[in-house]
């Protein structure tokens, strides 16, 4: 029998606010305390959900019961018998996938923003009332929860085993769905588009069929019983979150595979729609590293502080290295395709300063405070453990690879994660990826694991790339990004006067006083704008003294560069057709081709 029942309603839609009931039964005359997370598992910073919690009032056995807060995410009631029914409202007009949102087209929530709990009751059974908001009737209900009594559109009574899988349960409302479904072992799977589009659904089926098999493969055992994405169709947006059944995505209109095949007749995916394939690949392969390969820290927690850990990396990172990864053995991307796309995480990598300063375990336990609060000196303070991290698990995988001659790669690893942690959901220790590698590898790994986790040295990827017959080649880059932040030091905006977003460290504009948020006014009395800025700098010899005008505010200033003489260096990656016949197995046998669907 539940014993914590809520019931949602999106009370008015025009006015975004959602009403939310928990009734539960009590011990008469006994504080309760209720509690609403601060973060959202799978996103690592303190969103603070409370702050869009418009009223809370509670009653017991049909009186009236006062409720004080305690701090900013709890409040304490004591109920005079034994019933209690707690009454929200929540304001919801948060567009991302970790929130909250309602207006008089759709809904999407997730019950970290909206569901109180108990304190100490998190254990318990939960049942869950969707209701129709008012004076509309066309909307249907989408959601993983598992469903007790429901009409045709699937609002009425779902259930949850307790508050932690509510929680890992997001629910979308609108009239504008559309179920793209496709199988994965027998499993059920959908790709369900939430707003108006022109995709062609029959290849995304197949696509994000194959993307999903690759990752499977990895760990041979498919544990849900069903799998969606949630696909909020929006014009520019991308993200996603990570679910136990589910994924929620933000997905760019144009992003999608086009119905009408272009103009040649070939069968071509954009860039955009690779991209996505991408992203779908990431949030899918978190269905076991992070949902169920778990971190001890993340598993321990309640989610109303920080849960620090340093190896963040392992979770975001290795994700993110299967993410391209399972693109490619899938045959969604050819190699080159997969080559390029490293080359290009490296370059963005290689014009980071902050690699230089925040070492890969400084990353992940900083999360909390930096990562997800970007400013104008993030490039030079901060490194993306996704990015590094996923450097670095190409390089541990490569070299596991080499030097136990094919025995084991980073897949076993994962594999073995799975089979001793996620399978029986017991949460991962701290750096448990690193220490099973060296235990089932036999290597001493201790070296080169603190190496490039506790130390800014750049990670190990470019080192064992020659073993696959693979070159890798780094150069200045004529680009026009390139030429700026390589000639002059700093990011701009192209519009007209572009205001700088990042001055780099140790670069010609940080030295010659030029500030984040100045607007670049003219080089030596020429009028400059975003769209010649890189143009102009090419005009120069290197070592140049170029005089430039700026607007600080409303004041005029005048600042003398020393230009840099070549642009930021980029990576170029591509096969050795001369490479020997076990470099080619070796990358054969990485790249999973010949698992590949025809």
């Amino acid at each position: 029998m539940p014993t914590l029942d809520y019931i949602v309603t999106p009370v008015a839609a025009t006015a975004h606010r959602f009403r939310v009931v928990l009734q539960t039964e009590v011990e008469a005359g006994a504080p309760v305390e209720l509690a609403l997370p601060s973060w959202i598992p799978g996103s690592y910073v303190i969103r603070d959900f409370a702050r869009h919690l418009l009223s809370i009032a509670a009653e017991s056995d049909g009186e009236p019961v006062a409720v004080t807060a305690v701090d900013r995410q709890r409040w304490r009631c004591t109920p005079t018998g034994r019933t209690l029914t707690v009454t929200c409202e929540f304001y919801a007009r948060d567009e991302s996938v970790r929130a909250a949102f309602l207006d008089d087209t759709r809904a999407f929530f997730n019950f970290t923003s909206l569901a109180l709990r108990p304190a100490g009751r998190e254990h318990e059974a939960c049942r869950v009332t969707l209701e129709a908001p008012p004076g509309i009737d066309s909307w249907q209900v989408v959601t993983t929860l598992p469903a007790e009594s429901t009409d045709s559109r699937g609002f009425g009574v779902y259930a949850a085993e307790n508050y932690w899988a509510l929680i890992d349960q997001p629910v979308a409302m609108g009239a504008a769905v559309e179920y793209v479904r496709f199988e994965v072992r027998g499993v059920p799977h959908a790709f369900v588009l939430l707003g108006s589009h022109d995709a062609d659904t029959q290849r995304l089926a197949a696509d994000l069929a194959a993307a999903c098999e690759a990752q499977a493969a990895v760990f041979d055992e498919l544990p849900a019983s069903e799998y969606l994405f949630f696909a909020q169709v929006t014009p520019s947006g991308f993200g996603g979150l990570e679910h136990r059944e589910s994924s929620v995505l933000q997905v760019a209109r144009d992003a999608l595979p086009a119905r009408i095949a272009p103009a040649n007749g070939e069968a071509t995916r954009s860039s955009a729609y690779e991209t996505l394939l991408g992203l779908c690949s990431h949030e899918y392969f978190h269905l076991w590293n992070v949902k169920r390969i778990r971190p001890a820290a993340v598993a321990a927690s309640d989610l109303q502080s920080e849960a620090y850990f340093r190896d963040l990396w392992a979770y975001e990172g290795v994700t993110s290295y299967y993410d391209d990864l399972g693109l490619v053995r899938a045959g969604l991307i050819s190699e080159q395709g997969y080559l390029d796309r490293l080359a290009t995480l490296a370059t963005r990598i290689d014009r980071t300063p902050g690699r230089h300063r925040q070492s890969l375990a400084q990353s992940s336990f900083d999360a909390w405070l930096k990562f997800y609060r970007p400013d104008e000196n993030t490039p030079n303070a901060v490194i993306s453990y996704y990015g590094k991290g996923a450097q670095f698990a190409l390089g541990l995988d490569l070299k596991l690879r080499v030097e136990t001659e094919g025995a084991l790669s980073l897949d076993d690893v994962m594999r073995e994660l799975w089979q001793r942690h996620g399978r029986h959901d017991d949460p991962v220790p701290e750096h448990g990826l690193a220490t099973l590698a060296a235990e089932l590898s036999g290597l001493d790994l201790s070296a080169f694991v603190e190496a490039h986790l506790e130390t800014t040295i750049d990670a190990p990827w470019a080192d064992w790339l020659r073993y696959f017959g693979i070159e890798a080649v780094f150069a200045p880059a004529s680009d026009d990004a390139a030429v700026v932040q390589g000639r002059l030091g700093l990011r701009a905006a192209s519009d007209a006067q572009p205001r700088v977003a990042h001055v780099f460290d140790d670069g010609p504009a940080q030295a010659a006083g030029i500030s984040p948020q100045d607007r670049l006014v003219a080089l030596d009395g020429i009028e400059v704008v975003g769209t010649t800025l890189a143009t102009r700098l090419r005009r120069y010899p290197a070592g140049a003294v170029v005089r430039v005008h700026l607007l600080r505010g409303d004041e005029l200033l005048q600042r003398d560069v020393t230009l840099a003489g070549a642009g930021a260096g980029e990576w170029k990656l591509r096969i050795d057709s001369h490479a020997d016949t076990a470099a080619q197995a070796r990358r054969a046998n990485w790249l999973g081709r010949a698992n590949a669907p025809a």
